[in-house]
Order: C-alpha cells, then structure tokens, then sequence
C-alpha cells in the first residue's frame, strides 16, 4: 500500500493500470479524470495482439517494448507486468496466432476431409501473418491451443482405425509440410520487397529472369520458367495433401495404419 501513497514513483511492477498518475510518466498526455477519459486497462491478450499487428505492419526486426508501449499509448516498462521480456513477448505472438485456429470439425468428419482443412488452416494462418509467420519454426514453445488442436485430431484419427503412434506421426507430417510449404510461399509472395507475385505470364516471366542468373543456359532459364513461374500455390498445396492421403489409404489396402 506505501507504494501507491507515492504516485510519482511508478515502476514496473504497477502497470496494471495504464493511465497515468499524477506526476508519474505520461502525466502530461491529458489522459486523467479532469482532461479525457481514462485509457483503457491492458490486458495480457490485447497486449499480444497488439504486438502481432504491429509485426504485421512493420516486420519483426521493427518490434521492441518501447515501440509496441507507444503504440498502445503507454510507457514501454508498463508492458513488463503482461510479459516478462522480449523474448516472452515474441512467445506471446506465437500464442496469439495459435489463438485465431478455428473450431474442430465437426464428430464424424471423415479424416481425409479432416486432415485437408487441418493443412489448409495452417497455411491460411501463415499467409495472413507473413511477418510473424517464423516465430512458429524459431520459437521452442507449444500453445495450449496448438496442443488442444492437436489433441482433437488425434482423437479423430483414432476413432478412424489409426493407431495413437501413427496418428501423431501424420499430424507431425502434416504439421511439417503446410508450415514448410506456406513459409516458402510467403516468402516468395514478398519477393524481396518487389511486390506481390505476378499473375501475368510477360510480368511472371520478367520475375523469373530477374531471379536466376545473367549467364544461365536456356534450358534452365525454360526450366526456371516452369518451376517458378508456372505454379498455381492452391492447386501445388493440395497436390502434396492429396499424395499424402494417398499414401495413408495405400498402405496395406486399410482405411487406417
């Protein structure tokens, strides 16, 4: 209780309330009783979105936690009550994205149908957060959504005639193969700063030449062509779900392993 009789002293350990006290930092931003209303009370989950879609629109080598305070409209050292440190903050983005996975399919959903929109969720996740997208291969952490989602299918899988081993084995599969894939293909989306990937043939074909080099023979230039510049990303995504399905229904002639 002594430290609240000294409003002047705000420290880190008294961010629960943003709006600024009399004397402390910010007092003069109006923000108080008598000049405005008072600022809204942070929580850890508007914290980690904020620090998302400020990733989202200013790449992750732009974020810090004097940054992301200014953008919330307080002193950086008021976030240190919501994360411990930078390092937990990007963790905190991690569990942000995981947060936006939608609903499970519903009971009885053929796995087949089950594992295709696993797959496509994932990529959906990735391409709407390109910026943010590494921190779900670079940071050792798994969210309690991402395990509750994997918890769901592997019980779905189950109940198809899979085995717990082999259930986990083709969710990891899964898993490894839509974040690779979407990773790659966001990369490419970007293009290092020149803009979208183009829909035209004439402007796929300029990207194309832009990116192998100068001296290269005409049948890898021609090759280069069709391997970069011909790919349909949805139909080349579903291709490698549809051979992974393929393989599972294969094997010994049974519906699951």
């Amino acid at each position: 209780m002594a430290a609240r009789a000294r409003p002047a002293r705000t420290t880190a350990s008294e961010p629960e309330d943003d709006t600024p006290t009399a004397g402390g930092p910010g007092a003069g931003s109006g923000q108080s009783a008598d000049h405005g209303p008072a600022r809204q009370r942070l929580t850890r989950e508007k914290v980690l979105r904020a620090a998302l879609d400020f990733v989202d629109a200013n790449g992750l080598a732009a974020l810090s936690m004097h940054k992301l305070g200014a953008e919330l409209g307080v002193q950086g050292m008021s976030l240190y009550s919501h994360v411990a440190n930078k390092d937990a903050l990007l963790d905190g983005i991690v569990e942000a994205m995981a947060a936006e996975a939608g609903p499970p399919p519903a009971e009885g959903t053929d796995w087949r149908g089950a594992l295709r929109r696993l797959a496509g969720d994932i990529r959906a996740l990735i391409l709407r957060h390109p910026a943010a997208a590494p921190l779900l291969v670079s940071r050792q952490v798994m969210t309690t959504q991402q395990l509750e989602q994997v918890d769901h299918y592997t019980r779905l899988l189950i109940r198809q005639g899979f085995t717990e081993d082999r259930a986990v084995e083709v969710l990891r599969t899964l898993y490894g193969y839509a974040l690779g894939f979407a990773l790659v293909e966001a990369n490419l989306a970007a293009c290092g700063q020149r803009g979208p990937w183009p829909d035209g043939e004439l402007s796929r074909m300029r990207r194309v030449t832009e990116m192998v080099p100068r001296d290269a023979p005409d049948h890898l230039l021609r090759l280069a062509m069709m391997f970069c510049g011909q790919c349909d990303m949805d139909d080349q995504f579903n291709l490698g779900v549809d051979l992974m399905i393929r393989g599972l229904d294969g094997q010994n002639g049974e519906r699951g392993c």
